[in-house]
Formats: structure tokens, sequence, C-alpha cells
């Protein structure tokens, strides 16, 4: 998200997810291609410019592409999996798939197992660059706000849950300023809070519950599922920041933070699975719903190669124009889940939103005009 480009590490997996990236060029490589050819240049010179130039549009379009598509299937299951009924009992009440960690452990055991394969391919090592006291801490809140992410489908709709990761934006910001000395303008806070108070129009101006919740309606489904988004939001304010003091603090690639970020996240998943003594149940419950365990393996593969994907691209295009593509992979997804799932919404609930995505590209154009000046200087 917008939120996200003034750090060395992007995402949530969010996508959801989330795993830090640390930019290894801070240059934009438009700006290294687009330079013109002087009049004296040869034939050949023009004919290689102009081929670098396809190069570049190409892979932008294709990246860009391959997140849109891979994060727009990875929200719509991620909808199906926590509010769709895969069975019916014996007396025809529908039953819901509602292990949230069980999920969480097979995306990050899946992200995990794929960062060890790239990294043995390379032929580099698997030995942990920094003690592994310091990863835990990340993976405990990459755990956490996982499970509140997945949880809080239960209760609010994909839209709300959505948009209320936007809100995520002022925390980081104060966490920043008060643990990594960041500064900000005021304009960023002013468009920041304005951004949180569209998200907070949204959620109080109309029906937010999920189909999940609608089916057993209660007074505390609401406040419940926007009390597990905060706490998504609080926690992965958290990983987001210490992920990039950990890139700040060790010459490390992703693919460590990968491997053992994910390692003890899929391992946390175990404990909690073992210790709620659900293990066993679910894996029953999975096999006996051969469409469900499609939709988690689905689900699974593109969170991790959507990680893939935005190492890529950060590190080949910048923070700014992945910024950019985040933002309009979650508009895709808000309009096909309230078509697909038929989530309406309020007049109110649109302008709301509206102003949310309005605001959205405002801070991440500004901040792309800001980096062009200052590559320029």
């Amino acid at each position: 998200m917008a939120g996200s480009i003034n750090r060395d590490v992007a995402t949530n997996n969010d996508g959801d997810a989330k795993v830090t990236i640390k930019v290894d060029n801070g240059q934009d490589n438009a700006s290294q291609l687009s330079t013109p050819s002087s009049p004296s240049a040869s034939p050949s010179t023009s004919s290689s410019s102009s081929s670098s130039t396809l190069s570049y549009t190409l892979r932008l379009t294709l990246c860009a592409s391959s997140i849109m598509g891979l994060f727009v299937v990875y929200g719509l299951l991620q909808e199906r999996i926590m509010t769709t009924p895969y069975r019916r009992d014996a007396t025809g009440k529908d039953i819901y798939f509602d292990d949230s960690t069980f999920i969480v452990l097979c995306n990050r055991l899946l992200a995990c197992l794929i960062a060890v394969s790239v990294v043995l391919q390379k032929g580099s090592s698997l030995r942990n660059v920094a003690p592994l006291y310091t990863y835990g801490g990340i993976s405990i809140s990459n755990f956490l706000s996982s499970y509140c992410q997945y949880e809080a489908l239960k209760y609010v709709n994909f839209p709300t849950q959505t948009l209320s990761k936007c809100v995520k934006m002022l925390p980081v910001m104060i966490v920043g300023s008060l643990i990594s000395g960041k500064k900000y303008s005021a304009k960023d806070y002013i468009t920041v809070i304005c951004i949180t108070a569209g998200c907070a129009s949204f959620m109080l101006s109309g029906n937010i519950l999920s189909h999940h919740s609608e089916d057993s309606p209660s007074s505390s489904s609401t406040p419940y599922g926007l009390f597990l988004m905060g706490g998504y939001t609080l926690l992965d304010g958290f990983t987001s920041t210490f992920q990039e003091m950990l890139f700040k603090g060790y010459t490390m690639s992703t693919f460590d933070q990968m491997i053992y970020v994910n390692g003890f996240s899929s391992l946390a998943s175990i404990i909690v699975l073992m210790y709620n003594r659900s293990l066993l149940y679910t894996i029953s419950f999975i096999t006996s719903c051969p469409q469900l365990a499609v939709d988690i393996l689905v689900l699974s593969i593109c969170a991790a190669l959507g990680q893939m994907v935005i190492c890529y691209m950060i590190k080949e295009f910048g923070a700014l124009i992945f910024s950019a593509v985040m933002v309009t992979r979650q508009v895709l997804s808000i309009v096909l889940s309230c078509v697909i799932y038929y989530h309406p919404t309020t007049n109110v609930q649109f302008a709301s939103a509206t102003l949310v995505v309005v605001l959205l590209y405002y801070k991440c154009s500004g901040d792309i005009r800001k980096h062009s000046t200052c590559h320029e200087k």
C-alpha cells in the first residue's frame, strides 16, 4: 500500500503475504533507460536503446499483471475459504471452515520452502545472518497479524477488511517516528488522517457483516471483527518496522528473512494447532472437502509467488511504482468482491471508499514526484 513506500520493505502480504523487501538500488530504471540518444548516436545505439526501453516496459507490464492477478485471486479465495460453507451436517446446517491458524501455516510453510529452494538453486548458504532470536519477535507478530486478518473475515466483509488495512498507515508512521526516528511532513499526516476518516465513515454508514456472520448474527460480531482488524493493523506495523531495522542492522538478502521469519511463523502455527488439539480435525475436514484443499493450495501458491514477484518488482522498478500497482489491485479486489459475493454498499460507503482510493493515489503520485525531483537534483 501507499503507506509502505517510505520503507525498505514493502508488503503484506500482504496481500497480503507480508515480507519486508530490501531495495538494493534507489534509482528508478526508467530514468536510466529514458535518456534520449544524442544526434550523433549510431543506428545500432538507437536500436539498442529502443530495445532496452521495450524490455523495461514489457517487464514492468508483466510484473504489474502478475501482482494484480496473483493477489486478486488470493483475495477472492481468502474470502471464499472463510465465508463459504463447504459442507452440511446431518440436519442440513451449513458448516464453515474456521481454522485461520491452519491457513497461516500453509501460507508460511510454502513460502519458506520456496525461499529455501531458490537459495539452494543459487548455491548460497542457508545459514542465518542474524541471531535466531531476532527473527522470533518478528515471526510472532507476523503470525498474529495474519491470524487476525483471516479471522476478521468471519465477522466483517472483504471490502471492510481491505479498506481497514489503509488505517495501518497512521500507526506505521507513528511507530516509525518513535522507534526509527523518521520524519513526516504535516501534509503526510493530514492525508493519512483523512484516509483513516474515510475508512471509519465506510464502516459506520452501512452493513459490513460477512456472510458467515450474517448466518449467525450477534451484536458483538462487528465490534469483534473491527477489533481483529485493529490487532492486524498494530501488529503489521510492528512487523514492518522491525523487519526494516533488521535489514539495516545486518547485511542480509530478502530470502534470509523469508526463510527464517516464515519458518518460525510456521512453527508458531503448529504449536497453536497442537495446543488447541485442532490439527488432526482440520486435516480430516480438509481431506473430506477436496474443493477446500484445492482452494487452500492455490491461496498459498498465490501468496508465495506474489512475494517473489514483489521482491523482483521493487528491486527493478522501485517501491513507488509498486505502491501504485498495489492500490490498483486493492480497488479491483474490492469491486470483484462486491460483484461476486454480493456486498451491497450505501451511497455514503461508496463515497467514502472513493475518497480513500483518491487520497491513496494522491499520496502515491506525490511521493513519486518527490522521488523524481530528488533524483533529478
